[in-house]
């Protein structure tokens, strides 16, 4: 009976043991992939630090730091969204780290949440109340709150701690102009300027308060001083331009405008600015050209459209000239010029028919004023499409002020710059895997149909991106592979519709063989093929989730090879005989596929993708609203959700979606939330 007992005793504790070493493990991996994540975040590879990151929480839910540092990376990619969740993740797993709070104060600044943010900054300050920045961050989301004695009270007890602590002498000028006391404001100015003499804000203000009170002169020198001092301060450039246009400088003021561009190739204020002073003094190819390239940043921007027809028109060029006098008139029907200039330019180019019928509308006006006929529209219903009168048409435009520049104490770090494309992630497909890329000599089906209508996982269904193949194909349970190695020879061969060279299908089932020629095909853009294969593969076996999902996506392939014949509603002839188009094709296979697995995420994506190619908004919302309900990490549903937002101006709704693609690994998703942010 002792031996048992002694035993069993044995066996506890080395199952004890064993577990607490298996703990152990994990505690030691989980402290390295943080370690490799703040490795990351120093050499500034965002991406790779929130990849392990991610790791991290995924082994241990409960590990604020891990969010705390996801937070800061997402931070520094302009992930405000995302960061802001992670830290609140972090201060409700230890509400007792004060770096949370500040991180997070960080965020909701950026979310332009001062309230949410001066609760952080107050949290954080009740701790350390010698913190000089929390300090300044909390004066700076009073001011933004408008409660400028709060903020004047905040920034005094930063300069009872640091008498010359820069930022704050800025702040209290703010805090001056805030109260309408511009003189007390000049004074903090100089305060700052006896110490710190190369204070570039400094002196670019004394050249705004010069500029305002059109002291020219006075404002070109003290801008002047400003740039010496930073030599790539746009703003500065921007500024002495407008000096010196009010000092008919013209030349000089182009040439700023000019050193604006080349540090901010796409600066649209200083193109347009440059266009007009061109046209001045008569430089009209070049202005022509800036006048060109604001009207492709901004379409609907009247004032530069009207300049450009002048140009035009002045230099000969009157068929441009009409077709933007025509784009002036939909945008303004009682624009009286419009017609009569259209009219004039008309008569140039031999158009005497369309002259007559403008000149009759001008008549027409003239005799309405004269017996004061009514207008049909009211001037404001008129001019609803812009806030800027034609009338202004030849002064330049202003940038509007950013004080957060100036006296925000906000961290920036590097950010995701790539230009953002934005458009529709492609649907999942079925697709052939070589070993070279996936590890698998050919697409393999799962052939119990139980477990296909069950619990399908689309082994087969792959991203047309690298972050996604091998996430789905991990998910693989059971899988057939074929014997045959697709060659590049081979898939040639298909290409050239010689089917004696294909790999020996004889012995599959029927639906497996045509499902497989069908892919092979398709693989190599023969869709009337892989098109008329997958028709017999749904009548091999009209049970098979994946040969409804194959056709309905060679369908959707056509479609955007073909998309005005195709989607239109005329009856097409193709191989679905009983189909009266492909529109109703394609939503009968995902109907169906459906019917077989109705639980499964990848085919609501599938036909969300199909309803945002034809624009159906609201069907697409539904269906990318359920595959994330079906799998919250399907990043794709999550960006291609945002893309409905941003397409239908819900720029707020896009950002949080944008966010969560990211956070899941579809990093192309930061670039255009970056890009998304930047135009708000």
């Amino acid at each position: 009976m002792p031996k048992p007992i002694r035993l069993t005793y044995f066996l506890i504790c080395a199952l004890a043991c064993s577990l607490l070493a298996t703990h152990a493990r994990a505690q030691i991996n989980v402290d390295n992939v943080l370690f490799m994540g703040r490795s990351a975040l120093s050499a500034d590879d965002n991406i790779t630090a929130i990849h392990y990151f991610n790791q991290a929480i995924q082994a241990r839910p409960q590990n604020a730091q891990a969010y705390y540092f996801r937070s800061y990376a997402k931070f520094v990619l302009e992930d405000f969204h995302g960061a802001e969740t992670d830290c609140t993740h972090a201060v409700e797993l230890n509400p007792y780290v004060i770096d949370f709070y500040l991180l997070r104060g960080l965020c909701r600044i950026n979310l332009g949440d001062f309230d949410g943010a001066l609760k952080d900054y107050t949290r954080a300050l009740d701790d350390t109340p010698d913190d000089i920045g929390a300090r300044f961050n909390q004066g700076y989301c009073y001011l933004q709150l408008k409660q400028t004695a709060q903020a004047d009270s905040a920034m005094n007890r930063v300069l009872g701690r640091s008498p010359r602590y820069y930022r704050a002498f800025m702040m209290k000028t703010q805090i001056a102009l805030e109260e309408k006391d511009t003189l007390r404001g000049l004074h903090w100015i100089d305060s700052l300027l006896t110490f710190r003499p190369r204070e570039v804000a400094a002196w670019q203000f004394k050249g705004q308060y010069a500029l305002d009170k059109e002291e020219y002169e006075q404002a070109d020198s003290f801008l002047t001083k400003s740039i010496k001092y930073d030599t790539e301060n746009f703003e500065g450039y921007l500024l002495r331009a407008m000096a010196r246009n009010g000092m008919n400088r013209f030349d000089d003021a182009i040439g700023d405008y000019t050193r604006v561009i080349e540090l901010v190739p796409q600066h649209f204020v200083a193109h347009y600015n440059r266009a007009l002073l061109r046209a001045l003094v008569g430089d009209d190819n070049r202005a022509l050209a800036d006048f060109s390239y604001v009207l492709q940043r901004e379409p609907d921007n009247t004032l530069a459209r009207y300049n450009r027809a002048l140009l035009r028109e002045r230099t000969g060029d009157f068929q441009g000239a009409i077709t933007d006098y025509t784009e002036l008139i939909k945008a303004y029907p009682d624009f009286t010029y419009g017609y009569y200039a259209r009219a004039a330019c008309r008569r140039k180019v031999g158009d005497i028919r369309g002259a007559l019928a403008d000149e009759t509308v001008v008549a027409r006006t003239q005799l309405d004023i004269a017996f004061s006929k009514p207008r049909k529209k009211s001037f404001k219903e008129v001019r609803r499409r812009s806030d800027l009168a034609l009338e202004h048409y030849d002064r330049l435009i202003e940038e509007d002020k950013d004080t957060a520049r100036i006296f925000g104490d906000i961290v920036i770090g590097k950010v995701q710059n790539t230009k953002a494309v934005q458009e529709f992630l492609p649907l999942f497909q079925l697709a052939l895997h070589t070993e070279s890329a996936y590890g698998y000599h050919a697409l393999g089906f799962i052939d119990d149909l139980d477990i296909l209508q069950k619990a399908f996982t689309p082994i087969e269904l792959k991203a047309e991106r690298e972050e996604t193949g091998d996430r789905i194909l991990k998910k693989c349970s059971r899988k057939i592979f074929f014997t045959a190695e697709l060659s590049q020879e081979d898939i040639d061969n298909v290409s050239r519709h010689n089917d004696r060279i294909l790999p020996d299908v004889s012995n599959l089932p029927l639906r497996q063989r045509f499902l497989l020629l069908s892919m092979l095909y398709r693989q190599v853009y023969a869709l009337s093929d892989a098109l008329e294969y997958a028709h017999q593969a749904v009548q091999a076996d009209s049970t098979s989730v994946l040969t409804y999902l194959n056709r309905a996506g060679i369908m959707m392939a056509l479609a955007r090879n073909n998309r005005s014949e195709i989607f239109s509603d005329a009856p097409q002839e193709t191989s679905l005989k009983s189909s009266p188009n492909y529109r109703q094709a394609i939503e009968e296979d995902y109907f169906a596929a459906l019917h077989l697995a109705p639980t499964n995420a990848y085919i609501y994506y599938n036909r969300g993708c199909y309803y945002a190619m034809l624009e159906q908004w609201d069907a697409a919302m539904s269906d990318f609203n359920r595959a994330i309900e079906l799998d919250a990490r399907l990043a794709e549903a999550y960006y291609n959700r945002g893309i409905i937002y941003l397409t239908t101006g819900q720029k707020d709704l896009a950002i949080p979606d944008l966010s969560k693609a990211g956070e899941l690994g579809l990093y192309k998703a930061y670039n255009l939330l970056k890009q998304t942010r930047s135009n708000k």
